[in-house]
């Protein structure tokens, strides 16, 4: 039997050996939740962050944001007038005679005018590439002066012919046809020479017009041609 004296050496001797791992663990322990605890607060800022700030949202391939607001409706500007031109005012487009006779001269209201200064009737000679010979030829003798206070256009001039009603005259070409070109200032006057294939019995009922820009109401001069 294991009397007082050896059951109190066994208890020390436990409490020697096991007293010390206790230490040693609670120890431990004790370190784990101060760096536990250190841990929480850093992470705690960063999610209060992160909750606090809300990502970008992301776009897949072909979709777009929806507008805050309604975009402005778009301004719709009116078409610009076929007759209109920059720098020359509409009023230019008319003649102050509708239609002239050979022997006056077409104005229009901005002050520039053309005439016929001359005509004669001729056969052609055959002189010129393709020109046939002894053809019709009334050759007409053209001028046109800038009364307007703007260059005028000459690239651009369109003469033409008609006879005895209805027939469109052929225009001639040869070594005497000299056509319109160039701009033409203010105060300043050209001239050229145009040439059509009218018989000589149709001389009394021709219509000759001129056009000079395209935009101007074309210069018309009617009735018997004074040709020489």
């Amino acid at each position: 039997m294991t009397g007082p004296d050896t059951r109190r050496g066994r208890k020390h001797l436990l409490l020697r050996r096991v007293l010390p791992v206790l230490l040693v663990f609670a120890a431990a322990l004790a370190l784990f939740l101060v760096l536990q605890g250190g841990n929480d607060d850093t992470d705690t800022p960063g999610a209060a962050a992160s909750s606090s700030e809300s990502p970008a949202p992301s776009l897949e391939p072909g979709e777009e944001t929806e507008p805050t607001e309604p975009p402005e409706p778009a301004t719709e500007l009116p078409a610009p007038s076929v007759a209109a031109r920059e720098g020359v005012p509409a009023s230019a487009r008319t003649l102050t005679v509708s239609e002239a006779d050979f022997a006056a001269p077409a104005e229009w209201s901005d002050g520039a005018t053309v005439a016929v200064t001359g005509a004669r009737q001729q056969v052609t000679s055959g002189r010129g590439p393709g020109e046939r010979a002894g053809q019709p030829q009334t050759v007409f003798a053209l001028e046109v002066t800038n009364g307007s206070d703007k260059p005028l256009d000459l690239n651009a001039v369109v003469v033409q012919a008609v006879y005895g009603g209805s027939n469109q005259a052929s225009p001639l070409y040869d070594q005497e046809t000299v056509d319109f070109a160039g701009a033409l200032a203010p105060g300043a006057t050209a001239t050229a020479v145009y040439s059509f294939a009218i018989p000589e019995d149709q001389l009394g009922d021709v219509v000759l017009s001129v056009d000079v820009d395209g935009y101007r109401f074309p210069a018309v001069f009617s009735g018997a041609v004074p040709a020489a």
